[in-house]
């Protein structure tokens, strides 16, 4: 008995640990649509890349990587696959052979700009964080920006069209901003979540800039600062949009103006967005909300339930007209439709 109770007190704790950070529970899938839609991969804790029929959702082919994935992104023909593993190395894959042809290490939390076939990563060096400037094509360098030692990043992101950067950094205490020890109990929501940052002692600094030389657009110190993980950063015209795990989210505008706000589901365990950036899918515990960036109204959508343990969200790919696949912990694909309503779940395996 006592035997059991330890082993699941082990349990809990990895999954803790895990979710803790990567923002995601034990098991489950990455998932990416190919730039013609006529090809989706999936692949996970278990070290295997699915190629999968998205017309049929059929397994065409199974390959052994040997590393578990978190993060999945074709370049901007389709060729190859840059996947991320959770040492925060990306592996190039041809999209032909589907053999890993290049490494690149210290380039996690990967993002795309697939349509100039550009993507950012973090080399999260002791003597400054860099984030590296890649091509997805390559794997070459085509940039960098450097920060000052002691700055660290919390997310990062690339626009739609590679040619600004957005990083947020991590909180730190800051005197000049006020600590208060409760909240008005007439505040509620996101009302008393705006309350609590604006006087917990702490603010984060947020940048802007330029991908083509390098050079700092705009400086802007937040009383954002939460330290949830699983960041993803997207661009609306000139404002950047930060969604997280705890689903405390922020529109950032040009003047550095934060308004906070919640997408309809539970955490964001499984975050994912169009090429374009104009959609966003979320998913937190058997549920899921499709977001136009473009006034961030949420609709909820739910797939069917499976008996057993808890499924939740891990990613999203988008396809141009709007359906969404979600991929799960269950290892499925859940096949959202345009406008954000379920239509089927597909197992992978």
């Amino acid at each position: 008995m006592v035997k059991r109770i330890l082993t699941a007190l082990s349990v809990l704790l990895m999954l803790v640990s895990y979710s803790t950070a990567w923002a995601t529970p034990l098991g489950g899938l990455a998932v990416a649509l190919s730039p013609t839609e006529n090809v989706m991969v999936a692949a996970g804790d278990n070290r295997v890349l699915y190629v999968i029929d998205p017309a049929k959702m059929e397994v065409l082919n199974r390959v052994w990587l040997g590393v578990c994935i978190i993060e999945l992104e074709f370049n901007k023909d389709g060729t190859m696959l840059l996947a991320e593993d959770t040492d925060g190395t990306l592996h190039q894959v041809d999209a032909k052979t589907w053999k890993t042809v290049k490494q690149a290490p210290k380039a996690s939390r990967m993002s795309a700009a697939r349509n100039v076939d550009l993507a950012a990563g973090l080399n999260p060096d002791s003597n400054g964080h860099i984030v590296r400037l890649l091509s997805m094509t390559d794997l070459s360098e085509k940039g960098k920006v450097v920060l000052a030692k002691g700055e660290k990043v919390t997310a990062l992101g690339l626009d739609p069209e590679g040619a600004r950067l957005a990083v947020l950094l991590e909180a730190v205490n800051d005197e000049s901003e006020p600590k208060a020890t409760a909240t008005p109990p007439e505040l509620k929501g996101l009302a008393a979540d705006e309350f609590r940052q604006k006087n917990d002692g702490k603010t984060s600094r947020f940048m802007v800039y330029k991908v083509a030389d390098g050079s700092k657009i705009t400086e802007h110190k937040l009383f954002y600062s939460t330290s949830s993980t699983g960041w993803k950063v997207l661009f609306q015209g000139e404002n950047v949009l930060f969604i997280n795990y705890s689903n405390m989210n922020a529109r950032v505008n040009a003047k550095g103006e934060v308004t906070l706000f919640q997408l309809a589901n539970s955490f964001n365990y499984g975050i994912g967005a169009s090429a374009d950036q104009k959609l966003l899918l979320t998913g937190g515990l058997s549920d899921g909300s499709y977001t136009a960036t473009e006034g961030l109204s949420p609709l909820k959508f739910q797939p069917d339930r499976l008996s057993g343990w808890p499924e939740y969200f891990k990613k999203f790919a988008v396809a141009a007209d709007g359906t969404a696949y979600g991929s799960t912990s269950a290892f499925r694909i859940i096949k959202i439709k345009p406008g954000g309503s379920f239509d089927r779940s597909f197992p992978i395996f």
